[in-house]
């Protein structure tokens, strides 16, 4: 059997190699023949399938390290975590004048001193500037250019990196920032920049006041409201996606409520289950004689409370349908609603935002120093929705991903969420205890990765569950209870490949 041609080139999928690897003549002969092609001057590959920007997105450091072997990532993209902006990738380089254009990147170039004690070390031998020289060498001030963003950080936009930063830094990151800011100020030669980098720490530690037009995230933490970025990040998107959801997901335009919902059965099931997503678990039998005669048994009197206080919570006739108009509303009724279902738990502050973080795992909620502030920014969101289930299912979200009480924060969430329906005299969102795990899992999913569409299904699909349940007849929702396998465990649901169906 003919054994293959060795190449002095790697042939893996995605990888690259350089001019120096074969004679201009074989490489030339190569290319013409279609075994490898040319990304660039001195910059080859053997992958004739691949997207090129792909191709150099996966070895970046390799090229860079080679092609621009003194470069310190610096400006813009150091303070991006050494992300490339708009395909552009900002260093510093004494060897390299102009700029290295790639397919899907552009290595831009600019004089400066090298590295110093502190910057970091960075792949294939390269360096990334400090935290404290990023600052100090993103107040130099500069212009995009051809389309291409600027160089260094506006100042809103960097006054926001320091906070951004500070978020994910013990608490005395920023004096270390600033004392060793100055210094570098000194060692770049740029001594003009200490007043700034005074200015920009000072008011993010509290001891000056901001300027008009600050960036955002430093504006709000001087006002004392500061607020979780990312969170918002994603509280945008959602709010985009229930602006205008896509056909293919039929959610329903409404689903009415029954008459005169509050004297069914529905408010005592909606907090039967919300307390059993929970972990607050009793039988039905159990559950419906706390709530009939309002009495706490000796045994388990906590959780008892929790079943009265949420049914309380969701069987008011007023609180059932408030919702909030302005974002003191908005605290005002979390308030509410948490002193309710949590008044038999005195040792979970009821009514009062967390101290300190919480998590699920090893995912952190919103911090404790910006739940009130995330809260309201996320009110702004809400209040551009159109009512009903695009504003209920924002709201669940929102407060969900805020987790701003150190318990009972599902099911506040919940009764928040019916309440915007109810507003709007539309069907309430009950989840089923066999719905628990799928219902989790789009939170989660949400959450870490963005799944809006299995978010707006999972919803849909535990809302048309309600309306078709006949709460009005309590008989009837028994065997209901049993047809839809609606009391199920959810794992063991998984386990026996059993579903919440449709009445």
């Amino acid at each position: 059997m003919a054994r293959q041609p060795t190449t002095p080139w790697p042939t893996t999928p995605g990888s690259v190699f350089f001019g120096d690897v074969a004679s201009v003549a074989t490489l030339s002969r190569a290319t013409k023949d279609g075994r490898i092609r040319r990304l660039a001057r001195g910059l080859y590959s053997a992958d004739l399938r691949a997207d090129p920007a792909e191709v150099v997105a996966r070895n970046r450091w390799a090229i860079v390290a080679r092609l621009v072997p003194d470069a310190l990532i610096a400006d813009r993209s150091a303070a991006e975590g050494g992300m490339p902006t708009a395909g552009v990738l900002t260093v510093v380089s004494n060897e390299r004048k102009e700029p290295l254009e790639l397919p899907g990147l552009v290595v831009a170039p600019r004089p400066g001193p090298g590295p110093l004690d502190d910057d970091l070390g960075w792949a294939e031998g390269l360096h990334l500037t400090s935290e404290a020289r990023t600052l100090v060498d993103n107040l130099a001030v500069s212009r995009g250019r051809g389309g291409r963003p600027a160089r260094t950080l506006s100042r809103s936009e960097l006054e926001d990196w320091v906070v951004r930063t500070s978020h994910r830094r013990p608490e005395a990151w920023l004096l270390s920032l600033r004392a060793r800011s100055l210094e570098v100020c000194d060692e770049l030669g740029v001594p003009e920049r200490r007043p700034q980098v005074e200015d920009i720490i000072g008011v993010a530690d509290g001891t000056r006041e901001a300027r008009a037009g600050a960036g955002r995230l430093l504006a709000a933490r001087a006002a004392g409201h500061e607020y979780d970025p990312d969170r918002m990040a994603r509280f945008d998107e959602l709010a985009t996606f229930l602006m205008a959801m896509p056909d293919e997901l039929e959610i329903p335009g409404g689903l009415p409520a029954l008459p005169d919902e509050p004297a069914t059965s529905l408010p005592f099931f909606e907090a039967y289950f919300s307390n059993f997503i929970e972990g607050t678990e009793f039988s039905v039998d159990e559950a419906e004689a706390i709530v009939v005669s309002g009495e706490i048994p000796d045994e388990r009197p906590a959780d008892a409370h929790d079943i009265l206080g949420t049914f309380e919570a969701v069987r008011d006739v007023d609180l059932r349908a408030a919702v909030p108009a302005s974002q003191d509303e908005l605290l005002a009724l979390l308030e509410r609603r948490h002193r309710l279902v949590m008044s038999g738990r005195p040792d979970k502050r009821p009514g009062q935002f967390k101290e300190k973080p919480n998590q699920a795992g090893s995912y952190a909620f919103v911090a404790p120093g910006r739940v009130e502030g995330t809260l309201v920014e996320g009110f702004r969101r809400l209040a551009d929705l159109p009512p009903g289930f695009a504003r209920a299912a924002f709201e669940l979200f929102l407060i969900s991903e805020v987790h701003p009480y150190d318990d009972g924060n599902g099911r506040v969430a919940r009764a928040a969420m019916c309440a915007e329906l109810s507003a709007v005299g539309q069907a309430r969102i009950v989840i089923p205890v066999v719905f628990r795990n799928e219902y989790q899992a789009a939170l989660r999913n949400l959450s870490r990765g963005g799944r809006m569409d299995l978010y707006v299904r999972t919803l849909a699909h535990a809302w048309r569950w309600t309306v078709g349940m006949p709460w009005q007849d309590r008989a009837s929702v028994d065997g209901y209870l049993v047809a839809t396998n609606a009391l199920t465990d959810s794992t063991d649901a998984e386990r026996f490949g059993l579903r919440l169906e449709l009445p």
